[in-house]
This record gives C-alpha cells, structure tokens and sequence, in this order.
C-alpha cells in the first residue's frame, strides 16, 4: 500500500494535519539546513574530532594511546584511537580537500615511539598471549591501516618504515597466531579481544602490498582470509573489518576467490537474521545481540560500496544506501559522535545512548570519505550518479557537484563547473524511488541520461517517493509487525517528539492503514520534512477512543539529544 491509498482514507478520520513540535515546549530545531545535509552531517562529526571535548583529542592524548598510559578506557588496544584518528583525517584531507597541520606534527611524533620488535603500545607477550595481547594485536592493525592512509596522502619514507614494521612483525608471530590453535583459545566468549584482533589484520596487509610490492604481505594477508569466520557471539565490527580487507585483497590482485569470498560472506550475513530494521548490524551475532556499534554500522556501509565497485551489481548499492539513510544517520549524535543503541524487544534499535568515542566517532568520520567517493563514478566517457548525496567529482575534462534536497522537495541539483569534453552523465534510478525525473537548465529531458553536458549545466533530478508499509519480519524477533519507508527513510515514534505516545503497552498500538496523512514540520539541519507523516492509532490501553501517533525518519535523531524509538508497529485496515 502506497502513500496515495493510506491518504484516500483519511477524510474519514479525525486526524488533523499539523506541524510538528521538537520536544518537550520550549525546545526549539537546531540550526536550518543548508541544503547540504550529506556535507553538513561529516562537518558536524569533523568538528567534533578536531574540537570537541569530553574528551578532546589532544596529540598528549593520542600519544598515551600509543604508549599504553592506564587510566582512560581501553588502554589497552593501543594504535586503535590514534590509528582510526590518523586514517579518518588522512582520508578527509584527500577525498575533501581538508588541510589539517596538526595531522602531520601527531604522524612524527607518534612513529617515534615504535617499539625496535615493530609494535606500539606497553608490552607484547608472543610466548604466552592473553587478552590484552589480542588488544595490542587489534590497535597495531587500526594504526598500520591509518598510517598507510596518511602515506598515501602524504608520501613519507620514514612513515612507511614504520609501517613496515608492523608488517614485519606480524610476520614474525605469524606461524602462532595463524593457526587453529589460537582461533580456539581465543573464541568469541573473548569479544573484542578475540580472534577477530588477529584475522581484522587483513586490511592493513593488503594495504601494505599494494603500497610496496612486498609478496610477504600478500601471502600472509590471503593465509589469514581464509581464517574469517563468523562465529555466533563474536565481534561483529572485528569480523566485517576482515572481511572489508578481504576484499581489498581482491582489488590489489585481481584474484577472484577473494571477491568470491566478500560476497559469500555477505550472503551469509544477508541471510543471518542479524540484520536490522535500520538496514545496519548488530554490535554481536546472535545469541548475544543486544545493541548496535557505530563501527560495525560504517563497516556494512563501506562493505556494501565496495562490492557494487567490484561487481556493479545494485543489491549492494540498495543496501548501503539503507543504512546511509538509517542506521548511519540515527547513529549520529548531534554532537557529531557515533556510538552504540540499545535494541527494543524485537530486535530494532530503540535509543542511542553511548557515545563511543574511543572508536565509532573516529570510525564514522572515517566512513564520509567511501561515501563521497562513491556518489559519482566515470567509465569511458560517461559520468554515473550512483547515490543521490552531496558530492562533488573532478577529472582532468570535467568538474561538476551535487547538493541534495532530497529531505525538503525530493530533489538532487547537480551543477557542472567545467567541462572540456563532451560527456553523458547516468542518473541511477533506486529501488525505492517510483520515478526519476530530469530537468536539464529548467528544460525536462527524457529518460535517465544527458548527452553531452556543457560547463553552467544545472541538472534537476526530481524523486518520485511516497509512504512504503512492508513486513517486517524478516527483521525482528516477533511475527506480524510492519515497517513503513517514505523513500528511503524508515519511519518510526519517538519520545522526541511525541513521549506521551510510549505509554507501558505502546508497542501494542495499532496504526490504521488508510489514515496517514503528510504532517508539515519547519526543515531543519539533519530532519527529514518530506517524510513526516501523521497516522491514526488505536491505543492498546483504551481501544475505544482513536489517537494519533507522528512519524519521523529516523535520521532525526542527530537533531534531538538521546530519545526512544519504536520502527515497527501492528497494522489493520480500518
């Protein structure tokens, strides 16, 4: 049932269309949009890693990460906090243009404090390994990757040394720790330090070939793929992490098994049940899902754009964009951390309460760059607009940049800023969308591509999008619920906006199909406007008298502080 049958019932009821409120009375709407909220949304996490507080991440403190300072939380997975903080402003300064004088100065100080043996942090037992090894192990992993990111940003012999270092090193514990032996005694009872710390190191190695040639590194990445394995319990955000260096093995050798792998993977994860209502994954496989991971939400994002380069097949471009819209943007605090959500009863997220700051911020920033990168794509002499954000894409023929207003009038502006060529540009029409419609220089044009656009160029894309209902059991614990889509934004109630609805049996209301009406909220940075919509409700407590229950994307939630939500709901027809 689309938008258009829900509205045909509506006269009936008396449901009034109103405005949304934000909150309790006298909260008011954060900063209006800018009209860039794919931008708007990785400057708000940007300041907060470059000057936020609580903590701050002063070099001082990113430095005691790489010595094994006790005292903060998580110590002991020393490289992990300053590795992620290296990449994600490696990747920023390289995909955005950032320029961050900072980045280099912490680089120099941070390799000097490499142990001779290749690792950083206090102390490495290889003889006799136990769980803070294993964090060791993991943290090492996440600075080899980052400090590779900032050599390719920044070529530096002396960074790349140190690099080497570590790869090195793990080549020399290689025969202990690639082996049966170990991934038993470090089994998913162990979480985060469990053998995930040693098969995540994929990512770095592959890397680090690709970056030097060195075939050591290429066996010992392929000996350690073909360890992966998804283990009930286990760390999730650790296993994606292998699986994502997996199939960056792929790309540095145009060895199919490893892109057979990524995807054999990836069906075992579509097919788990451990996917969310949100399009994400939870922060454990079951039996142990309890909450979500900002980490693991950026991996299964980045997972997904990276299949669809490698294959081009739109399952995974359809995923990402799921949790682009969802689970990445509820994930997102308006102080721009990410971090972790409690599941409800049925297994959805229901309140994202832990900003994780020691890993899902820096892991989020990180995340904007793959986002970026993938939005436009050139083969030959064509130009694809693959995901309808804000994005920007230059070649040495063309120049040209996106800025979406998907979330106030269901378009994307595309302008072309130089042109020395003649080149087609391919809009993607998604899943979601029931029509795509282009207007060249306010002219309409048929179908989904332009031929030879011209610098001044302005294309409008214009999405047909209206109210989706699905069942959502193929995603929660319990039968018989529903899950409503506007786009590509999953809808949901939240105590944000409306707490007197999340009484004790509110999970129990019954919305009523037919009875939806578009509700008209004042824009505002990070909501979703075009998909508020208002619905009647019987209420579980006293059936006899209908209520009204406003819903919201749940991309929302970066403009609130922390609020309940409730993403699947009964249904019936009258």
């Amino acid at each position: 049932m689309n938008r258009r049958q829900l509205l045909a019932g509506a006269a009936s009821l008396p449901l009034a269309t109103r405005s949304f409120a934000i909150g309790p009375a006298g909260n008011s709407y954060p900063t209006p949009s800018t009209g860039r909220p794919s931008y708007d949304r990785y400057q708000l996490t940007l300041n907060r890693v470059l000057h936020g507080s609580q903590p701050a991440y002063t070099s001082e403190f990113l430095l005691d990460d790489l010595r094994g300072t006790p005292g903060r939380r998580f110590a002991n997975f020393s490289g992990d906090l300053s590795g992620r903080w290296i990449g994600a402003l490696a990747m920023s300064s390289a995909i955005f243009g950032e320029r961050f004088p900072v980045l280099d100065q912490f680089v120099t100080s941070a390799i000097a404090l490499q142990h001779p043996d290749g690792y950083f942090g206090k102390s490495f037992h290889a003889d006799n390994p136990g769980d803070d090894d294993m964090a060791l192990l993991w943290g090492n992993g996440r600075l080899l990757v980052g400090l590779l990111e900032y050599h390719a940003l920044s070529p530096n012999p002396k960074v790349l040394a140190a690099a080497r270092n570590i790869g090195n090193f793990l080549l020399r514990i290689a025969p202990q720790f690639n082996s049966q032996q170990m991934a038993d005694a470090f089994n998913a009872n162990h979480f985060a330090s469990s053998y995930i710390c040693w098969t995540q190191q994929t990512e770095g190695l592959a890397a680090l070939y690709a970056t030097t040639g060195d075939t050591r590194y290429l066996d010992l990445c392929a000996a350690i793929a073909t360890r992966i394995q998804r283990r009930p319990g286990d760390h999730v955000h650790g296993y994606l992490s292998s699986v994502r260096g997996m199939l960056d093995l792929y790309f540095a050798t145009n060895d199919k098994v490893w892109l057979d792998r990524s995807v054999a993977a990836w069906n075992d994860v579509s097919h788990s049940g451990d996917l969310l209502i949100t399009g994400g994954v939870p922060e454990a496989w079951s039996p142990k899902k309890k909450r979500t991971e900002g980490c693991a939400e950026c991996d299964w994002l980045r997972l997904n754009l990276a299949l669809y380069r490698a294959t081009g097949e739109n399952k995974y471009l359809g995923a990402a964009e799921d949790v682009l819209f969802n689970e990445f943007a509820m994930n997102q605090f308006s102080t721009g951390d990410f971090g972790h959500a409690v599941l409800d009863e049925f297994g959805a997220p229901e309140s994202v309460e832990v900003r994780a700051w020691w890993c899902c911020t820096l892991h989020g920033l990180r995340a904007f760059a793959d986002i970026q990168r993938h939005a436009f794509r050139t083969h030959d002499a064509e130009i694809f607009f693959d995901l309808p954000v804000d994005a920007s894409l230059a070649t040495d023929s063309i120049s040209l940049a996106s800025q979406s207003f998907l979330a106030t009038d269901r378009t994307i502006r595309i302008r072309v800023h130089r042109a020395s060529t003649a080149q087609a540009l391919n809009i993607r029409k998604p899943a979601w969308a029931e029509s795509v419609a282009l207007k060249q220089n306010g002219q309409p044009r048929p179908g989904l591509r332009i031929e030879g656009i011209r610098a001044g160029d302005e294309i409008e894309v214009v999405y047909g999008m209206s109210l989706r209902i699905t069942s959502a059991d193929n995603v929660l614990s319990a039968p018989g619920r529903s899950a409503l889509h506007h786009g590509p934004w999953l809808l949901g109630a939240t105590t944000a906006v409306q707490p007197e609805y999340f009484n004790e049996l509110y999970a129990q209301n019954v919305l009523i199909s037919g009875s939806a009406r578009e509700a008209i909220p004042a824009p505002a940075r990070f909501t979703v406007p075009v998909a508020a919509t208002t619905v009647a409700v019987v209420p579980a407590e006293f059936p006899g008298q209908n209520i009204k229950v406003d819903l919201r994307a749940v991309a929302d939630q970066t403009a609130f502080e922390p609020a309940r939500w409730i993403t699947s709901f009964l249904l019936r027809s009258s």
